[in-house]
């Protein structure tokens, strides 16, 4: 067996009675879709074989796919171009383009949403409704497929010292340079201002560094802790670190 083969056979999911299957994984990294969704497998799959698909959910083409195999509704060499399809798919969904762009009223439910998400994540401080929407325009966006799928948000000190906050990507479309695009639109914003130095206190160093933030200490940024740190409950035992970008 070859390294391909031995890697394809580590990825792709054993299932009783199926030789090959599209990897589970894959179904439930995208939004529900209905069945005019994959069109695109018309051009690998015989019509016969379509006709099985049509009005199933895309997220649930994998179970159907299965239970059809087993049936003998279609053969093992159909689900494997059914297979090699919907990756296909999600690989193009995967590069599609998107743009970063200042927020606005018609955003608040996403944002809100998003900021929601990572604070049970216990990733971003969680903020309130009217907070969001008193403040969208301190918000960059990022837009992709005419979804919002990011957001962070640049918080203005009266030092005139600013700080990145709430700064969350959708975990669909995680690792595809949304997040960097996000820090880099505010740090222009942050230069149109006139601002100094932007900070930010994360839990993923790594991710800032790649930015160009250099490490700092949390005592370097009194307005931080007069505004925020000596009200929260995590004051005693805080495991963000601070980092810096001076313009």
């Amino acid at each position: 067996m070859n390294r391909r083969e031995e890697t394809q056979k580590r990825t792709i999911p054993i299932v009783p009675g199926v030789e090959a299957a599209v990897p589970q994984t894959l179904i439930h990294m995208i939004p529900k879709e209905r069945a005019g969704e994959i069109s695109p497998l018309g051009v690998m799959l015989p019509e016969e074989a379509q006709k099985n698909f049509r009005g199933t959910p895309f997220e649930d083409l994998y179970d159907e796919a299965v239970n059809l195999l087993r049936n003998r509704n279609i053969t093992p060499d159909e689900l494997s171009y059914l297979s090699k399809a919907l990756s296909q798919i999600l690989v193009n969904r995967d590069r599609a383009p998107f743009f970063i762009r200042q927020g606005r009223l018609s955003d608040v439910d996403d944002v809100e949403g998003l900021v929601r998400y990572w604070a049970q994540q216990g990733e971003n401080l969680p903020r309130k409704r009217a907070d969001i929407i008193r403040n969208i325009d301190s918000f960059a966006v990022c837009v992709r497929d005419g979804q919002m799928v990011g957001c962070a948000s640049l918080f203005v000190y009266d030092s005139g010292l600013a700080e990145i906050r709430s700064l969350g990507v959708s975990p669909l479309v995680q690792r595809q340079g949304q997040g960097r695009a996000i820090v880099e639109y505010l740090l222009d914003r942050a230069r149109r201002l006139d601002i100094a130095k932007v900070f930010v206190l994360t839990r993923n160093p790594k991710f800032f560094e790649r930015c160009g933030f250099a490490l700092t200490k949390i005592e370097a940024l009194p307005e931080k802790i007069l505004k925020d740190c000596e009200n929260c409950n995590k004051r005693e035992r805080c495991d963000e670190l601070a980092y810096e970008f001076n313009l």
